[in-house]
């Protein structure tokens, strides 16, 4: 066999990131415009950063913090909008900036429009990222074939297309924590002071992204530093290299969390994240709690880890992960890099949740799909002499090509979204000035435009008098999300081991509302049903359903 170059070009790579590119950066407007809001959940809209850095720089030492997520991401997302935002003031378009819609923009819409488009397109360049570091950690620990495929299949893995259709932080925090453990990597064979602050950087943005990546960049400077430590002696804990990761780590988290302008902030969010908020709170604290064992739950968590998996990657690849998995046992420091940081962050992150969702997966399914890309190239070389190889070529383009089908028909959902045509139905069929009502966030629901008036109804008006008293022309419902129509965050979840808290007013006229007891009947159902696709991520292809007055 011939020895392989370890060349920076490889015209393979180059082909699935110009694919990758197709997939990422198609059909970029999917649910826009839509002001401030938007049809992924979870999504920050460009409203939303701009009151984060607000709040973050309105006051020195304010203790201020955002509640939901680190600030590591909401800055990138304003850095990238700055030239836009900056030609708006030179042009006038936003002379004085506001906090009250429009904004202060002359064309509030389109200047929401753009800077969603700008958040989107950061994610398809973190996108193309996380495929381009899945190619090197692969071809650095498993050779170049299994690289080739590994970048297949995560390039066409539905969950890395969706999230860079959307400005989520989970595709930029995947990146990050993919850098960190390329880094490390790299970092474990080489004296280059550069290398180590870079795993020191990338480590510190993932938490700066968000704090669930802790677990996962955890072992990773230790090993490392183990390597380190054997080839040069102790001498390596307090080195150039050593300092270097440490400058880059405690750099980039000062700046990040702007530590500097408001430390108290770093403090208060740390103290929320614990459960002890230093002020009282509104909202509901993360359902956190770690166990060294949960009994029964342990193998509901491997169950979810199991489904969110599958459902990224598909039954095959899955199944060829564990055989990679097996086979990987010939490869201790390739089975060490891939393994221990995926199982500490398993252990120690997931299991401290209450569910283990598919986005919290992906850097799991990264693994995995490397995993499925070895096994494919270790049977490969043992069947060489057996038909020169073809049957695994063939077994690999096949799969290949069912990824491939699977990213095609992502995009067949982003086409063909029910709430498209759920507003075609509306917008055809609803006289002029009728009035709309909906129980759930505006992502779950087609956008109300035009001539119809869409209302959201506050939960305690979600009851069958409220109803009888405001005769809404219409009513829609959504698929997904469906428990916040009559459920509320149970604000502290320890009090009851319940994340949920029923109403039972709102669960009555749900009840009703579907027996058809109200004078209401279901007019129009628009749904999508995937062939290859089993779908996890709860605001994609979610069925809805228009009820009008009998």
């Amino acid at each position: 066999m011939k020895k392989e170059r370890r060349g920076l070009y490889d015209p393979w790579l180059v082909s699935v990131l110009v694919l990758s590119s197709a997939l990422f950066g198609l059909q970029m407007s999917w649910g826009l415009p839509n002001g401030d809001d938007s049809w992924a959940a979870d999504a920050m809209g460009p409203v939303t950063t701009l009151g984060i850095v607000y709040r973050s720089f309105s006051e020195w030492n304010s203790g201020w913090y955002y509640f939901k997520y680190p600030l590591g991401y909401p800055f990138l997302l304003f850095l990238s909008s700055i030239p836009y935002l900056g030609w708006l003031r030179l042009t006038g378009s936003w002379a004085s900036p506001s906090p009250v819609y429009p904004y202060g923009f002359e064309d509030a819409e389109q200047a929401i429009f753009v800077m969603a488009m700008i958040g989107r397109l950061l994610n398809v360049v973190f996108g193309l990222g996380v495929v381009a570091v899945t190619y090197g950690i692969a071809r650095r620990l498993l050779g170049l074939w299994t690289a080739r495929l590994a970048a297949v299949f995560v390039a066409t893995a539905y969950p890395i297309i969706y999230y860079t259709h959307a400005r989520n932080l989970d595709i930029s925090y995947l990146f990050w924590l993919l850098l960190a453990l390329y880094s490390a990597i790299l970092a474990s064979t080489s004296k280059r002071a550069r290398v180590w602050g870079v795993l020191g950087l990338a480590a510190a943005m993932a938490v700066s992204s968000k704090e669930q990546g802790f677990a996962f960049l955890l072992p990773l400077p230790f090993m490392a530093l183990f390597t380190a430590v054997r080839r040069d002696g102790w001498a390596a804990l307090y080195g150039k290299c050593a300092l270097a990761m440490a400058a880059g780590a405690i750099g980039t988290a000062i700046l990040a969390n702007n530590a500097i302008f408001n430390p108290l902030g770093v403090v208060s969010r740390v103290a929320f994240l614990l459960g002890r908020p230093l002020q009282p709170v509104t909202v509901r604290l993360a359902p956190v709690e770690f166990a060294l064992w949960k009994g029964a739950k342990e193998w509901i968590y491997v169950e979810q880890t199991w489904d969110g998996v599958q459902s990224t990657l598909g039954t095959p690849l899955v199944l060829l992960a564990l055989v990679g998995m097996i086979v990987l046992a010939t490869r201790r420091r390739a089975l060490l890099w891939l393994t221990v940081p995926a199982l500490s962050h398993y252990y120690l992150s997931l299991r401290g949740l209450d569910l283990i969702t598919l986005r919290y997966l992906l850097p799991v399914s990264i693994i995995a799909a490397i995993l499925a890309a070895f096994a494919l190239q270790w049977v490969h070389h043992r069947t060489v002499g057996i038909c020169a190889g073809r049957p695994a070529a063939l077994v690999a383009v096949l799969v290949c090509l069912l990824s491939l089908a699977r990213g095609i028909e992502t995009h067949w959902l982003f086409a063909t979204d029910s709430r498209y045509r759920a507003e075609s139905w509306i917008r055809d069929n609803l006289p002029p000035g009728a009035s709309v009502e909906y129980y759930q966030k505006p992502t779950y629901l087609p956008r109300f435009r035009g001539a119809v008036d869409g209302k959201a109804i506050e939960m305690d008006q979600r009851t069958i008098a409220g109803l009888a008293q405001r005769q809404p022309t219409a009513i829609v419902l959504s698929s997904a999300s469906a428990k916040s129509i009559a459920h509320v965050w149970n604000p502290d979840w320890r009090e009851t081991n319940n994340l949920l808290k029923p109403i039972p007013e709102a669960a009555e006229l749900v009840d009703k509302l579907g027996r058809g007891e109200l004078g209401y009947r279901p007019v129009a159902v628009f749904r999508q049903t995937p062939k290859l696709l089993r779908l996890r991520i709860t605001s994609l292809a979610p069925e809805i359903t228009i009820y009008a007055r009998k």
